[in-house]
């Protein structure tokens, strides 16, 4: 096949390291050029496009050479009687733009996947001018991330966002949503068809950089309680709970004084999360490492103990940790309601808690601390089910196969 994937809004896959969205192009990216597909790479990231061909070099585009002075003209008018008004925001020209730039550099491929974007729109312009199948990835609710950051759009603003995403979602040939909990969401919020929607779930490269003898749940030696480690991987927005993380594990060394918290990412919330570790005297307990690459991450992971996915005010609980954490052989504490995470099986490959519940998490956490046995089947079940359904060879499979299946159906 010869597919473009395309991002109105992109990812920052320019260069390391790489956050969870980007992780995901990249390796998908990767994996369908493996499986012998022709895959091109275009995206916009804050007006600015860029064209790969291979994920190492990147072309950046000029979009006005594909566009007339005259729409320039229009576009500038237009938007100081927006701006001076107050009028809506459309995106219009942005959109127009991004299918003019796709269909000058991608015109010759068979099917379009895109990662999905708030007020991106181009896809659908770019599908009826060249008459070829789209295939959406829907890797979160976008209203829902919007309104945790406090940016949620209101009034008329609202309404017209929310049909255009919904454009968008409608005249897509197939959706990939990357969770069984985002897939409800599309069906319950977005009213999408349930037969347009397939459930692909992401990988992890912890699969492949780690092998089972670099895993302390694997080691056949006798492993001392010293020092037991608790790490966390992820972002710090409120909704990834590493507030209460920090609460229970305040709790344990009171107990368990040996203990180690490793913190691993970055976000909004870094600085402050730095902070209030300080402010509670636990500035030597925690080792805070910023974003690291998975090549970084992968030996803290294989080194520790037990893995906290401690989710508190989200949708969908199968965030791009756990698979890392199922492949490091950790055993695993994670936020979870409503038959999610659907990746872990309580009580046999990690343990899952009501979001938000302090409580639960401390009682758990304590559990697993005194309990090496639970701890390294825990890890083991983990990593066999990761080895079994979560590599991204497996995750690229799947999307090739999708992919396939909707030209089939177009021929």
């Amino acid at each position: 096949m010869r597919i473009a994937y395309i991002m109105q809004n992109g990812a920052n896959i320019l260069q390391p390291p790489f956050d969870g969205p980007a992780e995901h192009v990249r390796n998908v990216v990767f994996e369908l050029k493996r499986l012998g597909n022709d895959v091109k790479i275009l995206f916009c990231i804050k007006g600015k496009y860029y064209f790969s061909e291979d994920l190492v070099n990147f072309k950046l585009i000029d979009p006005k050479t594909s566009e007339n002075r005259l729409l320039r003209l229009v576009e500038k008018a237009i938007r100081r009687v927006q701006s001076t008004l107050h009028l809506p925001y459309l995106a219009w020209f942005e959109s127009l733009r991004f299918s003019r730039v796709c269909q000058k550099y991608c015109s010759d491929v068979d099917i379009f996947l895109e990662r999905i974007s708030w007020m991106g729109y181009g896809s659908i312009y770019l599908k009826r001018k060249l008459k070829k199948p789209l295939v959406i990835e829907f890797n979160g609710d976008p209203l829902h991330d919007l309104k945790a950051k406090n940016e949620s759009p209101r009034g008329i603003q609202l309404l017209l966002s929310r049909r255009l995403y919904q454009f968008v979602l409608k005249n897509a040939d197939r959706i990939i949503a990357s969770g069984e909990g985002w897939h409800q969401n599309l069906i319950m919020h977005w009213k999408v068809s349930p037969s347009k929607i397939e459930t692909i779930e992401n990988g992890t490269l912890l699969v492949d950089l780690l092998k089972k003898k670099d895993l302390k749940s694997f080691s056949n030696s006798v492993i001392s309680d010293t020092r037991l480690k608790i790490i966390y991987l992820g972002g710090f927005y409120p909704w990834h709970g590493t507030d209460y993380l920090l609460k229970a594990f305040k709790t344990c060394i009171m107990e368990y004084p040996d203990l180690e918290l490793i913190l691993i990412g970055a976000g909004d919330g870094f600085e402050e999360t730095k902070k209030n570790a300080a402010e509670q005297g636990m500035k030597e307990k925690i080792k805070f490492t910023g974003q690291l690459s998975a090549v970084e991450y992968a030996p803290l992971l294989a080194t520790s103990d037990i893995a906290v996915s401690p989710y508190c005010g989200w949708v969908e609980y199968s965030g791009l940790k756990i698979f890392d954490y199922k492949a490091a052989g950790l055993a695993i504490i994670a936020s979870g309601e409503n038959n999610q995470p659907t990746t872990i099986s309580h009580g046999k490959s990690g343990i899952i808690i009501p979001p938000c519940d302090l409580t639960a998490l401390i009682d758990n956490l304590k559990m697993l601390i005194k309990n090496q046995e639970l701890r390294t089947e825990l890890g083991r079940n983990a990593r066999l089910d990761a080895e079994k359904f979560h590599s991204w060879q497996t995750t690229g499979l799947h999307v090739a196969n999708l992919l396939q299946n909707v030209l089939d159906k177009v021929v």
